[in-house]
């Protein structure tokens, strides 16, 4: 499928909740498939927090988020991204304190997924201006993300746009320990 038949919208505060609710199961999809996780509250709060309207959502316009999905011609869903303030997660805030001394400068992007026959074609490379482009906006100095380091493709990606890492970490999960790379990116220059 030609990704110039895609269209990227935004999803605003008010949205009918069947909208979300469908962005929502398909980022909970696309982690089932690719990373064969099954729907866990504590990783998957702010897919949760997608379901909220109100100025107290993490995607919300009021708590400095926002999330993006990408139709296709049919108008189904076949990606999607967020950013959230990280104060939005408390533990990762203090765990990286050092690092970001003024947390309220800080995003973090998440939720990047694109359907696999879609990966490759310039797609990502969209999505994740388009977040970064709309994290400036509203006012955020640098974008922060995690990847799982199993998933070499993805870490890959990231680094091709610019982001670079700064350290590992370990949690547990249902197959005993999992490890994510720390990245991170100055949005006060554009990668142009």
């Amino acid at each position: 499928m030609p990704i110039q038949n895609l269209a990227i919208e935004w999803l605003v505060d008010g949205d009918p909740p069947s909208v979300r609710t469908e962005a929502r199961a398909f980022c909970l999809r696309i982690i089932k498939d690719f990373y064969k996780i099954d729907y866990t509250p504590a990783w998957h709060a702010d897919l949760d927090s997608l379901s909220d309207t109100s100025p107290e959502g993490w995607f919300s316009k009021g708590k400095r988020g926002a999330f993006l999905v990408v139709r296709d011609e049919e108008q189904r869903i076949v990606a999607a991204g967020g950013l959230y303030g990280l104060q939005n997660k408390p533990a990762l805030a203090i765990r990286l304190q050092d690092r970001y001394r003024y947390a309220a400068g800080v995003c973090q992007i998440v939720r990047v997924y694109l359907e696999p026959d879609l990966r490759r074609k310039g797609l990502g490379r969209a999505i994740a201006s388009a977040l970064e482009e709309k994290a400036r906006g509203i006012g955020y100095v640098t974008s922060y993300l995690h990847a799982d380091a199993q998933t070499p493709e993805t870490l890959s990606f990231w680094r091709s746009q610019g982001y670079i890492e700064f350290g590992r970490f370990s949690y547990p999960s249902a197959k005993g320990m999992d490890t994510s790379v720390d990245f991170d990116k100055s949005l006060l220059t554009r990668k142009d």
